[in-house]
């Protein structure tokens, strides 16, 4: 066995981590570094080409013991409440779900978006306390499909999710079926949505992206848009540029460094 150890800004470690799963990894555990940095210690049967693969990331390969790297990896992912009335627990877990709570099933290891990120939480967080029931729902940047699952648990009557990525569709749809929620998902963005289909937006992707479909939004005119997945220095552009198309900030939602920005058109509020 062998460990691959990067290191890397913070806000690139989801993405990171995903392209080590599809390469193989048999694990990967994330150390937060001082000033914003992380390490990645992903492990590998072997070393074959990953120093070449990842050399922009500080990187150096270790061979280590053998592990059950399978029973570190559910160690690492322990079931956890979240907002006012998520429970978010791993595929494995049986432990019964605290009174109160919904349960919502995550999948390690398999896309971005696994709810261990803050960027993930505070999408969640934001779904939990604004979603109304009945409302329809579209995820842009779906990833593991784990916002769909979540608003179809928090009372959407209708929820789907986008990907530009097809890989992570697929990924989803295993998911979602797995859990039981209706796969609504298609290939493509925000542009392929016809204007006033759905009531609310989610997005966890980057600030550059969000202001490039800024446009789409405005013209799909969703009663409530959630945008997060960037640092706390990207919120003011995206605010800014999600204003100019006609929404108006509700709040801001934080974790470390991440922000979600919660938004509404003011004609459909």
């Amino acid at each position: 066995m062998y460990a691959l150890v990067l290191t890397c800004a913070g806000e690139e470690a989801e993405f990171l981590s995903a392209e080590l799963w599809e390469r193989g990894a048999q694990g990967i555990e994330e150390i937060t570094l001082p000033g914003g940095r992380c390490e990645l210690r992903a492990y590998f049967e072997s070393p074959e080409g990953l120093a070449e693969a990842f050399a922009a990331f500080d990187r150096r390969v270790e061979e280590v013991p053998e592990t059950d790297w399978e029973a570190v990896s559910r160690q690492a992912w322990p079931a956890f409440p979240l907002g006012r009335r998520l429970y978010l627990a791993p595929e494995w877990d049986e432990n019964p779900t605290p009174a109160g709570r919904l349960r919502l099933v995550v999948h390690p290891g398999q896309a971005l978006g696994t709810g261990a990120h803050p960027a993930t939480q505070l999408c969640l967080e934001a779904l939990d306390a604004h979603l109304r029931p009945g409302e329809r729902v579209l995820d842009v940047g779906t990833g593991s499909g784990i916002l769909v699952s979540a608003a179809c648990l928090l009372g959407a009557r209708f929820a789907a999710g986008c990907d530009v990525e097809f890989g992570a569709l697929e990924s989803a749809r295993t998911n979602l079926r797995s859990d039981g929620t209706p796969a609504h998902l298609f290939c493509g963005s925000a542009r392929a949505v016809r204007a006033g289909t759905v009531d609310v937006i989610v997005a966890n992707i980057n600030a550059v992206t969000h202001e490039h479909l800024a446009g789409e939004y405005g013209r799909i005119r969703p009663r409530l848009l959630v945008a997060g997945g960037f640092p706390e220095r990207e919120a003011a552009a995206v605010e800014r540029v999600l204003r100019a198309r006609g929404f108006r900030l509700l709040e801001t939602l934080g974790r470390e460094e991440w922000r979600c920005l919660v938004l509404c058109c003011d004609d459909r509020s």
